[in-house]
């Protein structure tokens, strides 16, 4: 990276700040100006592979089969996954699974020819991933088991038993643990059948009680989807399929989906049968953000989870017998959310969307459409602060008023949250434009600069 473009990145930030805004920035390019092969030197040939089986011919969603593949694998990869997980994430419906007919390779046919190709941990976790009922597992055991309010409360006092540092979280503050917003998830009744499943007697290293596990080291025992025999899926495996789950929902859901599922407010427990939803709707940004929310703090916990009895076992004289699915494998706490330690509520979601949609659907080209729009994308970014759209708009708007330091503010924020995403939220755009405009808003907001014209609007394009 050149110094010019470490200055943009950093711009109005502390050094700290400046230099993580750098790196995701460099971190990001490689993508942005697709040098596979910097990446992973086998990148290329894998894409190729994917290409040769025809996934960019299938459809998914809001695009094809291979670009959601490879928008998961960057999204793990820019959220620093190990390999096996970000290769999992490129292959991860190769057989099929839970929720898609995509076998682009025949399920216990040609696992060898995937193992060859991704190495013998990612084609594990591969097929594990389509073969378990994802629905299951994340949603009915986890996400509409426990409440907000239970799970902010177990992650603030394994933060206080942790240090709240050593699993790659953001050190918080007890202020932190909280739903985002007025509204809570108080609509949601706790499972105690499954809170006493998943519950064990065990104390803290420290010799202080701890939380009672939400999912015990073994894990879930679950059904295989095609030849229902059980699988046993260790905690430490959910907690990967909860990273993977994160980058592929965020990636795939947009407005159409909460048509389609009946997702009006929200909760996403795909209640809805609306099966003649017309694909691609009107493209407003999916309710989605809530769920992404609290996988992220499921998965903050989980890993938790692991640390400390990790620690007790060192600490103890006795061993377990053999070592932990995966446990060589770090997996990382995304930047988004606080670090994964924060749930947006599921009312500051659907206003922050409401507002943002309201302020882009303004139709008309003089100013007076800069006084409607810029309180209602105040409000947004109020609402929901995860996000970087609201504030890309805003500073568009603030560049035209000349307000520089506030456009630069607002450009450089939004910019920051699109890096750490690593996928975007209104997908009405790609990832990869939302990134490219938002670095000119910003390099126009350092340089005091705007267009006053039409012709000046449409020669908008160049990043230094």
């Amino acid at each position: 990276m050149g110094k010019e473009e470490e200055s943009v990145a950093a711009a109005a930030a502390p050094p700290a700040a400046a230099a993580a805004a750098a790196t995701r920035l460099g971190n990001a390019r490689l993508f942005l100006r697709e040098d596979y092969e910097a990446v992973d030197p086998n990148l290329p040939a894998l894409l190729r592979v994917l290409r040769d089986r025809g996934a960019g011919e299938c459809s998914h969603k809001h695009g094809t089969f291979y670009e959601h593949l490879l928008h998961v694998y960057r999204m793990l990869k820019l959220w620093d996954a190990p390999n096996p997980v970000a290769l999992c994430g490129l292959f991860h419906s190769a057989y099929s699974n839970s929720y898609v007919n995509l076998a682009i390779f025949e399920p216990n046919v040609e696992r060898s020819k995937v193992r060859d190709l991704v190495g013998e941990a990612a084609e594990e976790l591969i097929h594990l991933f389509c073969i378990v009922p994802r629905q299951q597992i994340i949603f009915d055991n986890l996400l509409h088991t426990f409440s907000d309010e239970r799970l902010l409360s177990t992650l603030h006092e394994y933060d206080q038993i942790t240090g709240g540092d050593e699993t790659g979280s953001a050190a918080v503050t007890p202020n932190q643990y909280e739903t985002v917003g007025k509204a809570t998830h108080d609509h949601v009744v706790v499972s105690k059948k499954m809170e006493q499943l998943f519950s064990t007697d065990v104390n803290s290293h420290s010799g202080a009680r701890r939380p009672e596990p939400l999912i015990p080291p073994e894990g879930m025992l679950v059904k295989h989807i095609r030849t229902g025999e059980d699988v046993r899926v260790p905690r430490r495996v959910v907690a990967i399929f909860l990273l993977l789950t994160m980058a592929d929902f965020a990636d795939q859901f947009f407005g159409w989906q909460d048509v389609l599922f009946g997702n009006d407010d929200g909760e996403f427990r795909y209640s809805g049968n609306n099966f003649c939803a017309l694909w691609p709707g009107d493209c407003k940004p999916g309710l989605w953000m809530t769920a992404i929310s609290r996988m992220g703090v499921l998965l903050n916990i989980l890993l938790k989870e692991d640390e400390v009895e990790d620690r007790e076992e060192h600490q103890s004289a006795g061993k377990r017998e053999g070592k932990k699915a995966f446990s060589e494998l770090q997996i990382p706490l995304p930047a988004i959310f606080k670090s994964c330690s924060t749930i947006l509520s599921t009312a500051d979601q659907i206003k922050a969307r409401n507002l943002y949609w309201e302020a882009i659907c303004i139709t008309g080209g003089d100013e007076k459409i800069l006084d409607k729009a810029q309180p209602l994308l105040q409000a947004a970014c109020k609402y929901n602060p995860f996000v970087g759209e609201p504030h890309i708009v805003l500073a568009q708007i603030l560049l035209s008023r000349r307000e520089f330091e506030l456009a630069e503010k607002e450009a450089t924020l939004g910019l920051q949250l699109l890096l750490e995403w690593a996928t975007n939220w209104d997908k009405r755009m790609t990832w990869e434009g939302w990134v490219a405009w938002a670095r000119v808003l910003q390099q126009n907001a350092l340089d005091k600069t705007w267009a006053k014209d039409v012709w000046g609007i449409i020669n908008l394009g160049l990043v230094k």
